[in-house]
């Protein structure tokens, strides 16, 4: 028993469960897609014609 280590009761000690972090970064990064790819639909095709009239 001398290891356990005596922790205020207010104290949290709480760390994500690395499954738990993955799917939570990998929501995020499909959130980031959805938006880039809808950027991409409503903007695409002008930013393309500006890049055709440089060339």
């Amino acid at each position: 028993m001398g290891n356990i280590k005596n922790l205020p009761e207010t104290a949290v000690e709480a760390t994500l469960p690395q499954e738990l972090y993955a799917a939570r970064a990998s929501k995020s990064f499909q959130d980031f897609i959805k938006v880039l790819s809808q950027i991409i639909e409503k903007h695409g095709a002008d930013v393309l014609d500006e890049i055709n009239r440089v060339e």
